[in-house]
């Protein structure tokens, strides 16, 4: 990925046909011999490569770095990352999200789950009912015998 940096200083190359050995962050522009002039060309192409605008009063920029720090922030102007969700609803994104879902069987009991890959039991008829054609049973308490 092109740095800020490395677009400049291949614009100045470009535009000022300086080499680039002497294009460098800490270089100073009365180094490579940039005027104000010069500097005010070099600002318009740079808002034609960035897509930026520069402010109505240009900073006095001594270094090369200096330029590209300033594009950097018109650049940072120009795409404000989203800002983070609040924390209410990231905090209640997680109480939904880690509730447990309900244990199957009678008050989550492992006894009553099924094994795996048994089949679900038949629902059981009621205890005074029997099945047509047979005799119910009644309970050696309190209940009649056939005889």
């Amino acid at each position: 990925m092109t740095t800020t940096f490395e677009k400049i200083r291949a614009i100045i190359i470009r535009d000022f046909e300086l080499p680039p050995e002497r294009l460098q962050r800490d270089t100073l522009l009365e180094e490579i011999e940039l005027d104000s002039l010069a500097i005010t060309e070099l600002v318009f192409e740079i808002e034609d490569e960035f897509k930026v605008t520069a402010e109505s009063t240009i900073p006095a920029f001594k270094t090369l770095g200096d330029i590209a720090d300033y594009v950097a922030r018109l650049v940072a102007e120009r795409d404000p990352k989203p800002s983070p969700a609040p924390k209410r609803a990231v905090a209640k994104a997680k109480r939904t999200t880690m509730k447990k879902p309900p244990a199957p069987g009678v008050n989550g009991s492992a006894a009553a789950k099924p094994a795996a890959g048994a089949k679900p039991a038949a629902p059981r008829a009621p205890a005074g009912d029997a099945e047509p054609g047979k005799r119910k049973r009644s309970s050696a308490r309190g209940g009649a015998r056939a005889r």
